[in-house]
């Protein structure tokens, strides 16, 4: 895990970060989680890529459980 600094801005009526370049997004919306005070930013296209992968590995081990 790397941890960096960003920029916080406002933009128009909104607060933004500015991220460092290294930590870009190909796309043009990230998916926020926040838990308590730590906020998360997900990449929509690796959560799609994540749920493919589970769902390929349901029902390929008999003790994997069925968390659908």
């Amino acid at each position: 895990m790397n941890t960096m600094t960003a920029k916080v801005f406002k933009s128009g009526n909104s607060q933004a970060v500015r991220l460092p370049k290294g930590c870009r997004f190909k796309g043009k919306t990230v998916r926020l989680v926040q838990d308590g005070s730590t906020i998360t930013l997900v990449d929509p296209a690796d959560l799609a890529r994540r749920r493919r992968i589970a769902r390929e590995l349901w029902g390929s081990c008999p003790q994997f459980p069925d968390v659908r």
